[in-house]
Formats: structure tokens, sequence, C-alpha cells
């Protein structure tokens, strides 16, 4: 899922085009806005001020449910807190003026200590958002996140370029922050129901500034979206446990679930189909789905139950072809031409030929990746997602053995990874360039890999 549905008022995020491929991940940063008990809790700066804390309550749960997902998925999450040091040297004098007009000084003593002073009980963020000790704290002396702190420096070193913004208060603390953001260039997102404030009014009023302009300051969206925008996105591991094919050559293999993943390489009805991109060049489809297909649909299966992480991969095409090489194209002028109306475009994306066999077709929480050359690393973040997740061995199944599935193979071995082939999962137009390709990679000592066959995946896979 590349946009946030429902979000407004436009599909977030915008589509960047200085990313050669879209990650929900890797360049998006969570920021929790002053979740204080000097701004929710009993007693503290906004109810010693006379307002009704359960407002700024209000957001706690559905924060929570997007900081859940944001953790489990990699998302980089940072915490605010608004605060003065015990000198108040940091507070400026209509600052504090203003604040004792309201009743609640800032630097005074209150029922939580002194009010809005770093290190005092109410200065505290409170438990049900408490950060990990892996989570950065933010400690601000103003309204805005990045005056006076450290926070842009932390998120371009951390290569953010997407910012959700949650907390309190929507039209003082988050608003100023995601002025800031919008400023420097980060594309932002304000969670509706993930904010709140003093007052519903204001809270509706800031919301809508967003929305003007076609998003001035960025977008906003529920946090039911964002959750279900992640959960699209989410890539699962399995559990720890290790298993060895004995019969793997040129020597045995050890899986390590937790550290496995399987690739499915591109069993895509562009090439699958009597009427796809293969056909198209003059090839018999249907040797691919004889053997190969069946056997890739028990290697999916198997790891689904020992839930190792599963991956997708689909060579295609932006729907300009912005991202295929003009010598590619020389090479074959059907890509982006429509062979079969029903299939549409070859090997464009979301084209219908582009989509995934349904015998082996991705479920939740399986990473789908779209390359736009016959490796699967080249152009995309399947490195930087396999290596976030400690995923070290990776079993292929897939089309065509000599082209797609021995390429991406041999990416994955000069990055590191042990990987696996199983000959009777994997299939070419031409059976002797099959032969020759598993031939070379499991010689010379396994010089790009292993090779085995389908029985002793299951196999190892469900010990």
């Amino acid at each position: 899922m590349d946009a946030i549905p429902h979000s407004r008022p436009y599909p977030w995020p915008f589509p960047d085009p200085n990313e050669t491929y879209f990650d929900a991940f890797e360049h998006t940063a969570f920021i929790l806005i002053d979740m204080q008990l000097d701004f929710c809790g009993k007693n503290g700066y906004v109810s010693k001020m006379g307002y009704d804390v359960s407002l700024t309550r209000k957001p706690i749960e559905n924060v929570k449910r997007v900081l859940q997902k944001c953790r489990e998925n990699g998302v980089l999450v940072l915490h605010t807190r608004e605060g003065h040091r015990k000198s108040l040297r940091d507070l400026p004098e209509n600052k504090r003026w203003r604040s004792a007009q309201a009743g609640a000084e800032i630097g005074k003593d209150g029922p939580l200590g002194k009010i809005l002073t770093r290190e005092a009980n109410g200065w505290n963020l409170i438990e049900e958002l408490k950060p990990l000790e892996t989570e950065d704290v933010i400690d601000k002396p103003g309204k805005g996140s990045f005056m006076g702190t450290d926070l842009d420096l932390i998120l371009r070193l951390n290569k953010i370029r997407r910012i959700i913004f949650g907390g309190i208060t929507t039209d003082v603390c988050v608003h100023t922050t995601m002025r800031e953001a919008n400023d420097l260039g980060y594309e932002c997102l304000l969670l509706e129901d993930g904010t709140g404030a003093t007052d519903e009014g204001n809270h509706a009023s800031a919301i809508k500034m967003v929305h003007m302009q076609n998003g001035v300051f960025g977008a906003t969206a529920k946090c039911e979206d964002v959750c279900a925008f992640l959960d699209a996105n989410r890539f699962d591991c399995a559990e720890n446990r290790d298993a060895i094919i004995p019969n793997a050559k040129p020597f045995p293999f050890t899986i390590r679930a937790k550290k496995t993943a399987i690739v499915m390489v591109d069993w895509q009805l562009d090439f699958t189909s009597p009427k796809g991109f293969g056909a198209a060049l003059g090839n018999d489809c249907e040797v691919l789905r004889e053997e190969a297909l069946p056997n890739a649909v028990k290697i999916l299966e198997a790891g689904r139950e020992a839930k190792c992480a599963i991956v997708h991969t689909l060579e295609a095409h932006k729907a300009d072809l912005s991202d295929c090489p003009p010598s590619k194209i020389r090479r074959c002028d059907k890509i982006g031409q429509t062979v079969d109306a029903k299939m549409g475009r070859i090997l464009v994306r979301n084209e219908p030929g582009n989509s995934i066999e349904p015998l082996v077709a991705p479920i939740e929480g399986e990473l789908i990746v779209h390359k736009p050359g016959k490796g699967a690393f080249y152009n995309t973040n399947l490195e930087f997602q396999l290596k976030r997740r400690g995923i070290e061995t990776l079993i292929f199944t897939g089309v065509t053995t000599e082209v797609c599935v021995q390429t991406s193979m041999r990416e994955a071995n000069d990055r590191g990874f042990e990987c696996i082939v199983a000959d009777d999962a994997t299939e070419s137009y031409f059976p002797e360039f099959k032969k020759a390709c598993l031939e070379m990679i499991s010689s010379q000592n396994g010089i790009v890999g292993w090779r085995c066959l389908t029985e002793d995946v299951v196999n190892a896979l469900k010990i």
C-alpha cells in the first residue's frame, strides 16, 4: 500500500520523485508530542489553568495503537517534552508572565512539582505512553520541537523524510512542530484522533487549517487508517528455530527460521499466463506451471506454517516507464505495450498481467517488492527490509531460473545472505538453461549458494 486510505486532503504521503522506491517505514518517523502529566494529568499545568484534561487525554488509546504498530514495524519513534531548566534561564519573560496571568506560573510550585520545569513530576511523560529505552526524548523549551533542540539533526542523520504526528495540544505544540517540519521540507501527517486540545473547536480548526490549499502543512488521517497502512506494509518473521537440510548440494544447509525468508520470485501472470509477456515472446508458459508452481505452493505453505518471513517479487515498471532503461526497451519493445487487453500493459505495475498467480498470492504481513530489473535488490528496498529484520538465510523459488531467480540469488550472495534454491520449485522456458544455471549455483563449493528439492525444504520447516 503506497498511501494511507482516506487521508485528507490528498493520499499521504505524496509520490516523492526523489525516491526510487517507496518504503512505508524506512524514511518515516512517528513523533509523539508532549504527552506529559503537566498537560494531561490531574493537577498538572493544564488542569491548574482550569481546563478539562479529559480532552487532552482523549487521544491516548488511539495513539497507543499507532505507537504499537510503529514499534512492531521498526518505524523511528521519538517523544517530545516541553519544560524549562531549573534555573529558568531558557524561559522567556513574556512566557512566564502569560502563565502567571493564567494562574499557573511556570517555575512555581504546583501539585506535581515546579510547573513545566525539567525533572519535576509534572514534566514526566505519562505511564501509558512511556518511551522505550531505545526511543529518544526531545526536551524543548518552546512550543515547537525544532527550536533549541537537535530534532532536525536526528531526523536527517536517520534519513527521515516523512513524519506522523500525535500528541497534544493540536493547536499549540503539535501544530507549531508540524509547521516547522513542513518548512524544513518534511512530509507531514497529523493524526486527527491521535491529537487533542483543551478546546474542541480549536482542535477542529487546527485540522481544517492543514487541509487548506490542498494541504498547506501536509495531511491528516484517522489512527485506524494509519494502522491499516502500517499493517498492509508489514513484514512478519518467525520464531527462533533451527533445522538442517542434509541432502542440500554441495553440503548440508542450515535453516534458522527466525532469520530465514522465503523469496517467491516473479510468479506473475506476465510470465506464467498463456496470454502474458512470456507467451508473447513465443514461449510455452505451461512449462512454468506444471511442476514448479505446485512445488512453490508447498514451500510457501510450509513457510507460512513455520511463520517464516515471506517475500514476493514482481518485475514491474512505473506507468510512464521512467524506470525502464532505453536499452531494455530496445531489446524488447513490447514492454509497456498491450498485447492482450485483458492483461493490460506488459510489465507495468498494477496492470492485470502484473498480478501474482492466485495460488501463491501474498497475504497480510508478506513483503511485496516491485523491481524494475531482473534482480530483486536493484533499485528496491529489499536489502534494507531483510537486514532490519535480522534475516540471513533466503530460500528461493520462482521464474525464470536463469534470469530473475539466478540474478536475485547472485545479488543476495554478494550481500552476505546464505541462499538456497529448490530445483523443482523454479523453472525456465529452456530446460538446458535451467540445468546449466543450477549447476553454476552449487559449483565450486557453493559459489552462489545451495540447491535442494521441495520436499527437503518442507520437511526441514516442519521440524
